[in-house]
């Protein structure tokens, strides 16, 4: 039976685009070091303290760590905000508020990488590095007594569990079935917790993470079971439980973080600089060298890149890189800008071979 569920799952899976997934995961990775704040104006004033708060939830992205920003050390890093800002804007947008439209100014900050990295290390952080913040998969199924049914990305609670595992710089996937009779097939998968059956799939999103929520109403609480896979392994289940729905869920993705980056804090000691070079093909326009060199750019796993050698429609790069090739070729998504062609090129002096997607 388990072995019947898994085929139509996985079936129905692959025939279906990423939600949400991998296609953004280098950006994602880029906004672990930018911050985003509400403001009145665009004053001095305003914005001297906006770079501040910026900068604090940068360093709790990317330490994992809520509390992080409460040691004295940090303190004192925060307080010198715009020494290591590296550029801002303002946005505005509008909302709609008791029916009314209201327009929001916010300031965008984003900070120095390698300058932060060292700074954070030498106060005694640890930076939860991109290497070792695998996506979670995100199987969540509510009975709000009419029988369980899927959340994800779409729902309102949903996309608060979201921002609950963004503050803290995680990433969540959210799978997407086709159909609401397969939702409906899923979501009684979901609430037995069949791990076997849902870790299955975790591959097509280049993780072996999954975790899976069941939310029960019960009177007036929201009570969740919460369980993590890693590689198809169960983890210790635990629970949480609150009236408000979209703060049950946030306290899902809490856990999932607690517990990943605990996992990730061995991985993080395998990170090391690793100078390489690399033929990349496909360049048939001015706008392509763009699109590759913005795609290097926001990948925080490279740290720099440099043009050596231009022929046809290819470009030899020497990259440095923050982990070792076989690493970074492994997470590249799978539906992104470049893909692999051959991780051992019989070529000397190049040690892969990509190609820029169309």
């Amino acid at each position: 039976m388990r072995y019947a569920r898994l085929l139509a799952l996985l079936f129905s899976l692959c025939c279906l685009p990423l939600f949400g997934g991998l296609a953004q995961a280098q950006s994602a990775s880029a906004s672990l070091y930018a911050g985003e704040v509400p403001v009145p104006d665009q004053s001095d004033e305003q914005r001297a303290i906006a770079l501040k708060s910026a900068l604090a939830q940068v360093v709790v992205k990317l330490t994992g760590d809520r509390d992080a920003v409460n040691g004295e050390a940090v303190a004192k890093l925060i307080e010198s905000a715009e020494r290591y800002v590296q550029q801002y804007t303002y946005r505005q947008d509008v909302a709609t508020v008791d029916g009314q439209p209201l327009l929001r100014l916010s300031l965008v900050a984003s900070f120095d990488r390698a300058v932060l990295d060292r700074v954070l290390r030498d106060r005694g952080l640890r930076v939860w590095t991109p290497a070792a913040r695998p996506p979670v998969v995100a199987w969540i199924a509510l009975d709000d007594g009419s029988g369980p049914r899927l959340v994800d990305g779409s729902d309102p609670a949903g996309r608060a569990m979201q921002q609950a595992a963004e503050q803290r710089g995680a990433n969540l996937v959210w799978p997407r079935l086709d159909s609401p009779d397969q939702a409906q097939t899923t979501a009684q998968i979901v609430w037995e917790g069949d791990v076997a059956t849902l870790s299955a799939d975790a591959a097509r999103y280049q993780t072996d993470t999954v975790l899976i929520g069941q939310l029960r109403r019960i009177g007036d609480n929201w009570s969740a079971r919460w369980t993590l896979a890693l590689g198809g392994q169960a983890q210790p289940a635990w629970e949480s439980r609150d009236a408000d729905l979209s703060a049950a869920l946030a306290a899902g993705a809490d856990g999932a973080v607690d517990r990943t980056r605990g996992r990730g804090a061995a991985a993080a000691e395998e990170r090391r600089i690793t100078t390489t070079r690399v033929w990349i093909s496909g360049l048939r326009s001015a706008q392509d060298y763009a699109r590759l060199f913005e795609t290097l750019g926001s990948n925080d796993l490279v740290r720099e890149f440099q043009p050596e050698q231009a022929r046809g429609d290819g470009v030899l790069l020497k990259l440095t890189l923050n982990l070792a090739l076989d690493r970074w070729l492994a997470y590249l998504p799978p539906d992104g800008a470049l893909r692999l062609v051959s991780a051992a090129p019989p070529v000397d002096g190049v040690e892969a071979t990509l190609a820029l997607n169309p």
